[in-house]
């Protein structure tokens, strides 16, 4: 590490440790208040008590993330009590300033100083160990002040973009539900509809519903057919083909395990939230898929994408958290419920004018979500890129 002149210390050195002033309470002994309760990554509870009225810095000793730019270290003031998953440094404040170490150890990657195989640590005896480079005050001074001032800006810039990919979701979700007419005062079952509009069930308009099939660990080869799993389709409506599993081809037993262009794809066995999953096949592929997918093929007078839209509808709305059976870790939906959901439907030639323009928004919306991920991820690297300079005295 290029500090020019800067003295390294270890932090026993620098800092007072206070873990001996820790004190833990299970749940059912914490009295509801206003004082913070904080653990390894932060608040916890809010407590009746308090035992510190200072400014610390506290650094997860289990529980925690210690690579760089995780996050491990950070301030608390005010009054507040801290459990033993967190260690509790107090620097020495006449050659350290708490918001630099904290800035530094945040830099870091601290994992050369942990311990433990399954149940990751970072032992006070380790802690200690941990070396810090050390400018004079005023230089660590000028080094935060650059800092702070910095990522006000910088996390100002993220909080706007994360509001704007929060608005696009709005927009998205809102043109569904014009589309399929579905106001607050209609939010029911079978609704009425406009003239020439029908629901009808999925059962009803479908030639095929057909589960896929399990393929284990042990069937996977790095070079086979693609088996596509529920990682495969987003909660907006697309297939994702960025991890593919693949198998050998004796495990597809039939012409009907692939998938083919306007096949729609159901994820049925999965966490509450995410059942319900539903992407359209946009093109032929010689890709099979799971027993937790379901391929479902419309008759021709009904439009795939229009369905598929609807179905996202009904995602957001956790209308599949409402029919679903669950059990221990996962729930689903089987054929035969799949079959009864009900579907508001135009005449063909107006289901086509539907998908189109809800596809030429959707593409829009998609397109602004990858710029605005992609300024939040420049914007993350430049906060990384001035911690770089600020540690290599470059600053």
């Amino acid at each position: 590490m290029k500090t020019k002149t800067w003295k390294i210390n270890k932090l026993k050195e620098v800092c007072e440790i206070l873990d001996n002033k820790r004190v833990p309470i299970s749940q059912k002994n914490r009295i509801s208040g206003i004082y913070p309760y904080y653990g390894a990554s932060g608040i916890v509870d809010y407590i009746d008590k308090y035992i510190f009225d200072e400014e610390l810095v506290l650094i997860g000793e289990d529980g925690a993330k210690w690579g760089a730019f995780e996050n491990s270290a950070f301030i608390v003031n005010g009054k507040y009590w801290v459990n033993n998953h967190a260690h509790i440094l107090k620097p020495n404040n006449k050659i350290l300033i708490n918001k630099f170490l904290v800035y530094f150890l945040n830099y870091s990657n601290l994992e050369k100083y942990i311990t433990g195989a399954t149940v990751k640590k970072l032992n006070q005896q380790k802690l200690k160990q941990i070396e810090i480079p050390l400018p004079q005050l005023k230089e660590q001074e000028r080094i935060v002040g650059i800092l702070d001032e910095s990522f006000a800006k910088i996390d100002e810039s993220i909080k706007t973009l994360e509001q704007d990919l929060i608005n696009l979701d709005e927009l998205m979700q809102s043109a569904l539900q014009k589309a399929f007419n579905l106001l607050k005062d209609n939010a029911k079952e079978n609704y009425k509809l406009p003239q020439g509009w029908e629901w009808k069930s999925l059962g009803e308009i479908s030639n095929l519903i057909q589960n896929g099939f399990a393929a284990s660990k042990n069937n996977e080869i790095p070079s086979g057919y693609v088996h596509l799993r529920t990682h495969n389709i987003s909660t907006d409506g697309n297939l994702n083909f960025d991890t593919l599993i693949k198998i050998k081809r004796e495990f597809i037993k039939e012409k009907q395990s692939f998938i083919e262009k306007n096949d729609i794809l159901f994820n049925n066995t999965n966490s509450t939230e995410l059942v319900g999953k539903t992407a359209l096949v946009t093109q032929n592929y010689n890709y099979a898929f799971s027993n937790h997918l379901t391929k479902i093929k419309l008759k021709n007078q009904y439009n795939s994408k229009l369905v598929v839209f609807y179905f996202v509808l009904l995602l957001k709305n956790k209308y599949f958290e409402k029919i679903c059976h669950q059990w221990i870790g996962q729930s689903g939906i089987n054929i035969d419920k799949l079959k009864k959901i009900q579907i508001p439907l135009p005449p063909l030639k107006e289901q086509e004018q539907i998908a189109s323009h809800l596809d030429e928004l959707s593409s829009h919306v998609k397109n602004l979500k990858q710029n605005y991920q992609a300024q939040i991820k420049d914007l993350q690297e430049l906060k990384k890129s001035l911690l770089d300079k600020a540690f290599k005295g470059n600053l």
